[in-house]
């Protein structure tokens, strides 16, 4: 009946800096004119609507006489300090700033809202129903416009799958409405009228009165929710994947492992709002149902960290020349990134490297409401051909194997995202983690994304199973790196020398899930893992295991390869192992050890004619070879289990003007048997540490009242630290940056920052120091803030 009778809107008016979603999208879409083209329609559109709304339609307050002498709406009040603390929401800026609190609730899970009428309700004389819309073209068919039926049965629940309003508790001139948005609900803003409708109206009455409350209600995820895709049964981990807005992403290689401090920052004030900004855009937009379906919404947090095709958050940047932009090593949180975003307009903010987009994303993730943990899988492949292995190949230059170009590459390291859900569209068995990775390496259906992929299929080699990017994600933790001796002409046979089936994916690791900030060491070593959890169990069986073997063999079938797995490839004359040096600072003089063992079944000697061992410095993508130094040793004779070793040094003035930012290393040894004819390879990482900043500042700080920080490190170099500067970001407290003076060689530097707590609680304070000399020097200090 409501159809045929014309709306009076009424209401408070918005705030004079509020802006719809979709203004705030077109303030941030990149590009001066494509902005002013849209706003241009917009003011078309605008007029056009207006044209089309009768005299009758257009908005008033409530002084008008067509709403004074009708039952309506006087007040709404949406019990933001009630309904927060309920939904756990009550940490979001925006739920407590002085003005202009926005709610924020959980779908699948009630809020109450209190409307104050002009005068009693009665359900015999009056009607009551809800809209609630999102987007700037709601429409019903696509669940973005819903119109709600107030039901006074207090037993009634409603369909977990739809919206629900309840009235539940009623006194003179308000009621208490519980409103329940459904747990498959598109996230985002969503503002809502309330209608008004007399059941003893006169036959032929024109007005239908329609309340426009002045605040929207974000809705977000609900891991709390048993019908929410993201529900995540155990609460102690939601206070990590979820509550937690600090902690540490691992970085290194496998045996000397350091950390880069984070502030996820997801409750800082903003930082929602861009988040689901970085979402509709991910959508071209639009509101779109996929929106509420947690697997196109990882996917599209994939695609839109980045800016490789999208115009998203976060320019990747490998080259080393960082002109123009921000060092990616520079950065300790996410705040400052998509702070950054949001001031240039929606223009992507250059540069980051995978830690970057990994701890970007846990912030999107945890901010919209999906658990989610940044995973570092150290000694991670690249496979650039789909064939789930990493080949080599060499050819002879006398008694030398000298190594080719080519595309696969081994990562020291490489950092995605885990984030939580039930997997529908795979069916029972696929539910729990899964991969997404918004660093920009291989395209997926021809965009730069990864994911979302269960970590379960990834450990059963089931990669033709499950969408999307498997193949890919199964060879960065496990593929066989075979290397091989190109030989010819004229055959060009390829020959197996070698295939190292334990030496991809190790330590793979995350922060241990304590729900609180990491206070540990940043280098952190090979036996301190006192706050880091180890997954690799869970991405695959142990190494050699029948198994870990069945898994790599199914995945081979996969990719088409049909070779032996379990075949071993390798003679066995000897070995070779590459001795783990740890804590070399750079700046000084290190040593590289060699062991070697004739380890012969039989007895008898092997004498190692040619033994190269080369150190070339490399990216920590494996990436960009540079020779350091290379020795050759001759005739070393091994008796039957004899055991030798050979050592060298290298100095820092034969390495120094060589290398990376991460100063990284491969060390290779390549060894030619006498009696046999065999050659053998082996190769291992390695890499300098550099000074980490030491972080003074009181225990226990009070909120708003200002304190010292104390910031102090050492320059080992031969050489003065230029262009420097210095990053101060943390949950609760401002980021600071600053330019510093030049850091004389050999010297301590020292300075002090006066900080203030923002709010309550354990804090993180994460600190970066950068120059053109040296990157990466960070550190970190654990204080307790109190009102």
């Amino acid at each position: 009946m409501f159809g045929f009778f014309r709306n009076l809107f009424y209401g408070p008016e918005r705030g004079d800096d509020y802006r719809f979603p979709w203004d705030r999208d077109e303030d941030l879409d990149r590009g001066r004119e494509e902005r002013l083209a849209r706003r241009r329609r917009r003011f078309e559109e605008e007029d056009d609507s207006r044209e089309r709304r009768g005299r009758d339609d257009i908005v008033t307050n409530e002084s008008d006489e067509r709403v004074n002498k009708k039952f309506h709406v006087r007040n709404v009040n949406l019990n933001i300090q009630k309904n927060t603390k309920e939904h756990h929401t009550d940490r979001f800026m925006c739920t407590k700033r002085e003005r202009n609190q926005e709610l924020v609730v959980r779908r699948g899970q009630s809020f109450i809202m209190t409307i104050t009428f002009d005068r009693p309700y009665n359900n015999q004389e009056n009607e009551i129903y809800f809209h609630f819309k999102t987007g700037k073209r709601p429409m019903t068919s696509k669940s973005t416009s819903i119109k709600l039926n107030m039901s006074e049965d207090p037993t009634s629940t409603g369909d977990v799958t739809q919206w629900f309003a309840k009235m539940v508790y009623k006194t003179d001139t308000s009621i208490d409405v519980e409103i329940k948005p459904p747990c498959n609900c598109i996230i985002g803003e969503w503002r809502f009228t309330i209608q008004t409708e007399s059941k003893l109206k006169e036959e032929n009455e024109p007005i239908s009165l329609m309340y426009e409350h002045n605040e929207d209600v974000i809705v977000i995820l609900n891991p709390w929710c048993k019908d929410d895709q993201v529900y995540m049964g155990k609460e102690s981990l939601l206070d990590e994947y979820i509550l937690n807005e600090s902690g540490a992403i691992f970085v290194g290689n496998y045996y000397q492992r350091s950390i880069k401090p984070w502030n996820f920052g997801q409750f800082q004030d903003e930082i929602l709002s861009i988040c689901l900004h970085l979402i509709r855009k991910g959508f071209n937009n639009v509101i779109d149902p996929g929106m509420g379906d947690v697997v196109k919404l990882s996917r599209v947090i994939s695609k839109m960290v980045n800016a490789q095709d999208d115009n998203g958050i976060v320019s990747g940047n490998w080259s080393g020349d960082y002109t123009g932009g921000t060092a990616p090593f520079k950065w300790v949180g996410s705040v400052a990134v998509l702070k950054e975003y949001e001031d240039n307009n929606g223009t992507p903010v250059k540069f980051g490297q995978c830690w970057v987009f990994s701890g970007i994303t846990t912030t999107v993730c945890r901010a919209i409401g999906m658990p989610a943990r940044s995973i570092s899988n150290f000694s991670s492949a690249h496979d650039t051909d789909g064939t789930t292995t990493i080949d080599k190949v060499f050819v002879r230059d006398r008694n030398e194997l000298v190594e080719k170009e080519m595309p696969d590459s081994i990562w020291n390291f490489h950092v995605w995202n885990e984030a939580w859900m039930t997997r529908i569209d795979l069916g029972k068995g696929y539910e729990g983690w899964q991969v997404i990775d918004a660093t920009p390496q291989e395209t997926s259906e021809g965009i730069y994304c990864c994911g979302p992929a269960p970590v379960i299929a990834i450990k059963h080699g089931e990669i033709s199973k499950v969408n999307y990017d498997a193949p890919f994600i199964f060879a960065e933790v496990n593929a066989d790196i075979v290397s091989w001796e190109m030989r010819g002409p004229p055959a060009n046979d390829m020959i197996v020398i070698k295939a190292e089936t334990k030496s991809v994916g190790r330590f793979i690791s995350t922060k241990k899930p304590d729900g609180k900030p990491y206070n540990g060491n940043v280098s952190i070593w090979r036996d301190d893992d006192d706050y880091r959890l180890d997954v690799t169990s869970e991405y695959k069986f142990p190494e050699g295991s029948l198994g870990e073997r069945l898994a790599v063999e199914k995945a081979d079938k996969a990719a088409k390869l049909g070779r032996d797995v379990f075949k071993v490839s390798e003679s066995k004359d000897i070995s070779m192992t590459i001795a783990n040096k740890d804590g070399f600072l750079v700046g000084n003089d290190f040593e590289v050890e060699v062991q070697l063992k004739n380890i012969k079944s039989e007895r008898g000697r092997r004498t190692i004619e040619h033994l190269q061992v080369v150190v070339d410095s490399l990216k920590y993508t494996g990436q960009s070879r540079k020779n350091i130094v290379k020795k050759t040793f001759e005739n070393i004779k091994l008796d039957f289990r004899e055991e030798k070793t050979v050592t060298f040094t290298v100095k820092t003035d034969e390495y120094w003007d060589k290398m990376y930012e991460l100063f990284g290393m491969e060390i290779t040894a390549f060894a030619y048997v006498k009696e046999t004819g065999n050659y053998y390879l082996k190769k291992d990482d390695f890499r300098l540490r550099r000074p980490d900043i030491l972080v003074k500042a009181p225990r226990v700080v009070q909120v708003r009242e200002p304190f010292e920080l104390k910031l102090s490190f050492k320059n080992t170099l031969p050489v003065p630290l230029t262009n420097c500067s210095l990053l101060i970001e943390g949950n609760g407290i401002k980021n600071k940056k600053s330019e510093e003076s030049d850091v004389p060689p050999q010297s301590q530097w020292s300075t002090s920052q006066m900080l203030e707590a923002e709010t309550n609680g354990e804090l993180q304070i994460n600190v970066s120091f950068d120059c053109h000399e040296l990157k990466d020097i960070v550190g970190l200090v654990v204080i307790t803030s109190k009102d």
